[in-house]
């Protein structure tokens, strides 16, 4: 008699659903089952649905707490959410058809999109909460839009300016990108030649002087130090690189950290050219985020909040936050902000005119075009901006190693050795 041993039970997954209600309005949600054929059988058992219009099966993708979708991919995203909820569909009801259009092009979005929304059917919780729960996905720009959009009841609008902020600045970074291409490579063939000379033409003058006097000569003090300098380059370059490597990929994934960017984000205000850029995108940022919250009537305590969160530097965010505080405190907003100096005179006189006139989004719209077109012009003339800093490193390199091989020839008397 043989003995077949039952297959094992498969294991529940959760499967997302679009399908249409008793009511004849469209229903979104999601079902534990075993398999797709079950959860379908299960939807069309319930009397709450008459057809099942999609069933798929959501969060199977393994992707890393800290891992980023691209840009393109969340802009389209973006683009869809907007879209779906002007013409009334509900939250959860834009995400299914957003994952259903298969063309999301991206498996960390595609996984944090179902995420939130089993976390949106499950547990009940708002769609700006749940994409909270993932900040690596979905950037603090677009949770706190949506939330001031959904506390103010214009969830539509809220993400048609999160895609239209998100197009801006992925639009600013192509420009950057693109400016700084020649730069960078002009800059990568100079420190290729730079290491070269150090690494196999400087060892081979270095030799020829210590023949030539018998290693008896006094090598002037440069020449010695950049002979120094080549004669560690052969374990210093390749440890450099390797450092340089991993400095990156741990940057990438740690950016959004306090700790990090209460490093970085102060040195990011002081660099040349950069600097100034980084501060008008901040400034652009906070003109445009709060114009929107008071054309929609956010209370200016939590459109500050808001504002704060989305501005993308954290020297900034502190002070609006001091305003902020000050503000619950009965105090006004301008004291605080005026002791930052990030925050020029013309956006505080614009600020207060608002404030004083009731027509602060007017105001911050008038100042902010002023900051956006800085930030288009700083952009557009990046490689006339950054090429001379670059030309004149470049410059200073060769003429170190010019000057540390050709300055001993000046005294061949005292490197060349009678005997």
């Amino acid at each position: 008699m043989t003995i077949t041993a039952a297959p094992p039970a498969r294991k529940n997954q959760t499967f997302a659903f679009r399908a249409e209600g008793a009511d004849g309005r469209p229903k979104s949600g999601t079902a534990v089952a075993s398999t797709r054929e079950a959860a379908i059988a299960k939807l069309a058992a319930n009397p709450e649905y008459t057809s099942i219009l999609a069933v798929r099966q959501t969060g199977t993708t393994v992707v890393g707490k800290k891992s980023r979708p691209k840009a393109r991919a969340m802009i389209a995203a973006s683009r869809q959410l907007a879209l779906y909820l002007e013409v009334g569909y509900d939250e959860r009801a834009a995400i299914t058809e957003i994952l259903d259009d298969g063309e999301i092009g991206d498996v960390v979005l595609a996984y944090g999109l179902s995420e939130v929304l089993k976390d949106m059917s499950s547990d009940g919780v708002k769609m700006h909460v749940a994409m909270a729960k993932h900040p690596y996905i979905f950037p603090d720009l677009m949770t706190r839009t949506l939330a001031a959009g959904d506390a103010g009841g214009f969830v539509a609008d809220a993400a048609n300016q999160v895609a239209n902020d998100l197009e801006s600045e992925d639009e600013q970074r192509a420009k950057v990108k693109k400016a700084l291409t020649y730069p960078m490579v002009v800059l990568a063939l100079s420190s290729a030649i730079f290491i070269f000379l150090m690494m196999y033409v400087v060892p081979k003058f270095g030799a020829m002087y210590k023949d030539l006097s018998h290693g008896k000569a006094q090598l002037p003090v440069l020449t010695q130090m950049v002979m120094a300098v080549s004669a560690q380059m052969a374990w210093a370059v390749p440890l450099l690189a390797v450092l340089s490597v991993i400095g990156t990929i741990w940057y990438r994934r740690n950016s959004k950290e306090t700790k990090v960017r209460e490093f970085v984000d102060p040195l990011k205000l002081k660099l040349p050219v950069f600097g100034k850029l980084f501060r008008d995108i901040a400034l652009t940022k906070f003109c445009r985020i709060m114009a929107s919250l008071a054309m929609h009537h956010v209370h200016i305590t939590d459109a500050l909040a808001i504002t704060a969160g989305s501005v993308g530097n954290v020297v900034m965010e502190n002070a609006i936050l001091k305003a902020r505080d000050g503000k619950l405190k009965g105090q006004s907003i301008m004291e605080p902000l005026r002791e930052e100096p990030l925050f020029p005179k013309m956006l505080l006189k614009f600020l207060a005119l608002g404030e004083d006139t009731g027509k602060t989004a007017k105001s911050l719209q008038s100042v902010g075009k002023l900051y956006e077109r800085d930030v288009e012009h700083t952009t557009n003339n990046m490689e006339a901006y950054v090429q001379p800093i670059f030309l004149i490193g470049i410059a200073g390199m060769v003429l170190i190693i010019a000057l540390a091989i050709y300055l001993p020839y000046f005294s061949l008397g005292d490197v060349v050795s009678p005997y």
